[in-house]
């Protein structure tokens, strides 16, 4: 079953607006906690770089799998062309290599991090903060035609 251009732009506007917050919410915790404001070694050890990590597997990550296979396809019959979901999924798969990197930073640290460890995880952090916000930029853009209410 498909549904009409309308319904499906009205449908998918809906679940961005919704998502795009969430999303957002976790890159600003993921630049707070790669730019070090408070301690790392505090938000290692309080539980903040394990808290994003679980938003991003149970938030984000299932986002980014709902836009792969739902939105992509209708973006593609909205537009008559493939190549707005092409530059998405390079977007996503970025995305995804970057949650994987801070993952395993994650889970190879030590009780106490080495400072070479503290300075990789940040940098990861930093990385996926950008991806995230980029994504957000670039879904806005590929979006904002097709999902525009009617009339506006």
């Amino acid at each position: 079953m498909s549904l009409p251009p309308g319904r499906a732009a009205s449908a998918m506007r809906r679940i961005w607006v919704q998502e795009r917050g969430e999303i957002a919410q976790v890159a600003d915790g993921v630049t707070l906690v790669a730019e070090g404001v408070g301690n790392l070694n505090a938000a290692l050890g309080g539980g903040t770089v394990r808290g994003l990590l679980e938003l991003l597997e149970h938030t984000v990550l299932p986002y980014l799998d709902w836009e792969e296979t739902i939105v992509a396809p209708v973006i593609d019959r909205l537009y008559g062309t493939p190549r707005a979901s092409r530059r998405l999924a390079r977007q996503l798969q970025r995305v995804r290599t970057m949650t994987a990197l801070v993952q395993a930073d994650w889970q190879g640290l030590r009780r106490t991090p080495t400072h070479r460890q503290t300075v990789k995880l940040r940098a990861h952090l930093r990385g996926l903060g950008v991806v995230l916000r980029s994504h957000l930029e670039q879904v806005d853009r590929v979006l904002a035609p097709v999902l525009a209410p009617a009339g506006a």
